[in-house]
Formats: C-alpha cells, sequence, structure tokens
C-alpha cells in the first residue's frame, strides 16, 4: 500500500473498494447540486466540449448560416445524420433522431432529457446559399450522473491512527479533503481513504465534485483511546 505524508498529519491512499467498518453518526451534508443552469447551453464556436448532467435539457445553438448538417460519432464510432438544415426549406426540417427539436427562428437544437447515449463527438458542416461548404466544428458533448450520496465515516486503527473514509455515487468523481486547513485531491470511480495520526481532531470535509455537480459532508473526530485499539 502506498503512502505520503501531507503537511506532517495526513497519510494518503486511494482504493477501490469500501471496507466494513463503524459508521459514525455525527456528519452534517450540505448539498450544493447542479454547477450549470438547467438548460446547458453549448455553442460549437465557443468551446471543444460540453458538459451535461444525466436527465438535463440541453440547448445547442447553431451559427447563423444558410445551411448546416449536424453529425453525431458514438462511443460505438458511429456515424449518425441528427439534422440537415437549408435555409431555402419551406417547412422547419425534423431531427432524426425523436428526443431532438430544432427551433428554426432561434436556430436551436433543443435535447429534452440527456441520456448516456447522447455522448459523443458532433460534428457540424455550414454552407452558403449556393451550397458550399464554409466550415466544419466539432464539439465533445459528455453526458454525467449528479454525485449524490455522500457518506463520510471514520473508525480508529490503533490510539495512534484514523482512518477517514468517503464515498459517493456518480460519474468521473473527484473527491476533495478538507483538513487542519490543508486540502487534498483524490480522483476515485466512488470511495476514498485516508489516514490521520494522533493529533488531528475537529472537523473533516470531503467534497465530491464532476463536471455537473458537487456535494459535501462534514464530520467531527474525536481522540481514539487504547481501548479502541484494532
Amino acid at each position: 500500500m502506498r503512502m505520503q505524508v501531507i503537511f506532517g498529519i495526513l497519510l494518503i491512499f486511494t482504493q477501490a473498494s469500501m471496507e466494513p467498518t463503524t459508521t459514525a453518526d455525527n456528519s452534517t451534508q450540505s448539498h450544493d447540486g447542479l454547477l450549470f443552469q438547467d438548460p446547458v447551453v453549448c455553442r460549437f464556436n465557443e468551446s471543444s466540449q460540453c458538459y451535461v448532467a444525466l436527465g438535463q435539457r440541453l440547448h445547442l445553438q447553431m451559427p447563423l448560416e444558410d445551411g448546416f448538417e449536424l453529425k453525431i460519432t458514438d462511443k460505438t464510432s458511429t456515424t449518425h445524420l441528427i439534422l440537415k438544415y437549408r435555409k431555402h426549406q419551406s417547412n422547419p426540417p425534423k431531427p432524426n433522431h425523436p428526443r431532438w427539436q430544432f427551433i428554426k427562428d432561434y436556430k436551436t437544437m433543443i435535447l429534452t432529457s440527456a441520456e448516456r447515449s447522447d455522448s459523443g463527438t458532433y460534428t457540424l458542416e455550414t454552407f452558403d446559399a449556393n451550397g458550399n461548404t464554409k466550415g466544419s466544428y466539432t464539439l465533445q458533448l459528455n453526458i454525467e450522473a449528479m454525485v449524490s450520496s455522500v457518506k463520510v465515516w471514520y473508525s480508529c486503527l490503533c490510539a495512534e491512527v484514523t482512518k477517514v473514509q468517503c464515498s459517493a455515487d456518480g460519474d468521473n468523481l473527484r473527491f476533495i479533503w478538507i483538513a487542519n486547513l490543508s486540502t487534498l485531491t483524490q480522483l476515485g470511480n466512488a470511495h476514498s481513504t485516508f489516514l490521520l495520526d494522533k493529533n488531528h481532531q475537529g472537523n473533516i470535509n470531503c467534497n465530491v465534485e464532476n463536471h455537473v455537480s458537487r456535494d459535501r459532508r462534514t464530520i467531527e473526530l474525536h481522540p481514539c483511546s487504547d481501548q479502541e485499539d484494532l
């Protein structure tokens, strides 16, 4: 097991699975929620990445061009045509995907409820009034589950060492521990752990976040006694 001393107090390690232990019940939780308001608005000419929470609404704004074709290349490397638009069309075109809507007046594609299958690389080719190619844009759309079910607890390994653990649900989680005004960041699938020596008492904050949301929980540590040695 690899360990690292942080500010002379924290001994850090990360593990993939949760070990059985006694759960402390003196923790408090704060909900920060989504990082972006609903709906999320993404544009092809602003950024190459777009993050949307699972189930959230997305507004994808198109450039003001005479024509465009919108395609998606999914995680299986399969490319699908979503919409073909030409300004001279008498009737607004309908997207090939039933969950997408196209608002012609605002040149906006609307996804009412994002699903994991919507993740992929979106390519937009634009055309002038004569059908000549003007440009091409690429946008990576990432759908992530929100951070939820954050739990934090601790156990005494011996009178000298306390093990603190934090778990959460969600995608691409990042755990940020705050103790004694020191901050430590760990990446993990669902679980993060660190060790404290006997000099540490007081509150420990476990902040969990990903690209679309964040949540946190605080627990108060009490000294370990010799009777609690494992």
